[in-house]
């Protein structure tokens, strides 16, 4: 079972605010926010109760990486980074943003606080793309901050998500990141073009739309484009072939999910998710599904299963480390009621399908989506 003493890394969502809409986010539904989502974040003083100085000191790792919001946006990000580093000056901090808020000082004083940290900008292409995808963002405003925090003596990472309309600019945006002084330049795969083989999300689903192709709505919820997947297989993340014999085998996903056997990436990396509201899961993929309904209306209880429990343990103010102590959460009820939930014979009695589609072990999308690094050179993945 976890153990509270056994965390050493922790994934934080410091805000739900961001100032982009990117098409394929979980925020977004149909060109807007989804009306339903609470924009909130974590103030310096919630931290300060949260993270205490001796559990920092055990750390090894915080990334901040929400899965509804951009860092940037948090009104007291410096502050909190600050607490942070006071209290594990070797912690490593890691920040993902779209760059895109702020201003040039804002950016260089982030490089002074964050210390060995750095920061992982989502910059999707260059100005005449990156927007496609980054609606929203402004691409000079974007180098601009990159530079000055940069410039200042941050460490900064640029990741590319390759679509069809962008995948001829991977390499010119490579060379861009060395000349402007990235440390690091690395392409996502997506594999969320695949969704809607196993998500009955009905605020991301096409169905009827060709398999590779995910709609672009307006504010006014009008579909005006489509992302597509690149043409160069190598820009393309190979889950598809996986997921399609796995519908061969099992007769489709559901009953693959029924028998796969799981072992938690989060429990073998001794890591937790803590949201913007407080919560604390044992990972950012349970607290996405447990905000199906709430966000989407979804009401297939197969999609339902983080929500049921949540709320058969008395709800979330169970797993509020606004409220109650991290070691009682990671050693209560809920963590133990999602690990119990990985030997259940089926979906339908109650086996998580988040946990067997992230965590099963005939599949990880996601240790597909980058590629390899080897002493600074970049490696084909498939070879």
């Amino acid at each position: 079972m976890y153990s509270f003493e056994d965390i050493r890394h922790v994934h934080l969502e410091v805000t739900t605010k961001c100032n982009a809409s990117c098409p394929m986010c979980r925020r977004n539904a149909f060109g807007i926010v989804c009306p339903n989502l609470q924009l909130t974040e974590l103030t310096l003083k919630d931290i300060e109760k949260i993270f205490s100085p001796t559990f920092l000191q055990q750390l090894t790792n915080i990334s901040m990486c929400g899965s509804y919001g951009d860092p940037g946006c948090a009104q007291e990000l410096l502050e909190i980074i600050g607490y942070i580093r006071s209290n594990n000056p070797n912690l490593e901090i890691d920040v993902y943003t779209n760059g895109g808020v702020r201003s040039i000082s804002w950016w260089e004083n982030l490089a002074s606080v964050i210390g060995k940290g750095r920061v992982v900008f989502g910059i999707d292409g260059l100005e005449d793309t990156n927007h496609i995808y980054r609606r929203g963002t402004v691409f000079s405003v974007i180098l601009r901050n990159a530079r000055a925090f940069i410039r200042a003596g941050g460490r900064a990472q640029w990741d590319f998500i390759v679509f069809k309309h962008n995948e001829h600019q991977v390499e010119q945006a490579r060379k861009l990141s060395k000349k402007l002084g990235f440390e690091t330049f690395q392409i996502k795969r997506t594999s969320r073009f695949y969704k809607v083989l196993w998500e009955k999300d009905p605020a991301l689903e096409y169905t009827g739309e060709k398999l590779g192709k995910y709609p672009i709505y307006d504010p006014k919820g009008q579909k005006i484009d489509y992302l597509e997947l690149p043409e160069n297989p190598y820009y393309c993340n190979d889950s598809r072939k996986i997921l399609k014999d796995l519908i061969e085998e099992f007769g489709s996903l559901d009953k693959y999910f029924d028998k796969v056997p799981i072992s938690c990436k989060t429990k073998r990396t001794r890591g937790i998710f803590i949201s913007a509201a407080g919560l604390v899961y044992p990972c950012c993929w349970v607290y996405d599904q447990s905000n199906y309904g709430i966000l989407y209306g979804v009401t297939d209880p197969l999609e339902l299963g983080v929500e049921n429990i949540i709320r058969e343990i008395g709800g979330t103010r169970q797993i509020s480390a606004k409220e109650r102590s991290l070691k009682d959460i990671i050693e209560g009820d809920f963590f133990k009621r999602i690990e119990e939930s990985w030997n259940l014979s089926s979906l339908a009695k109650g086996r998580l399908k988040v946990c067997a589609r992230v965590c099963g072990s005939r599949l990880d999308m996601h240790a597909k989506e980058h590629e390899k690094q080897f002493d600074g050179k970049t490696l084909d993945p498939w070879a």
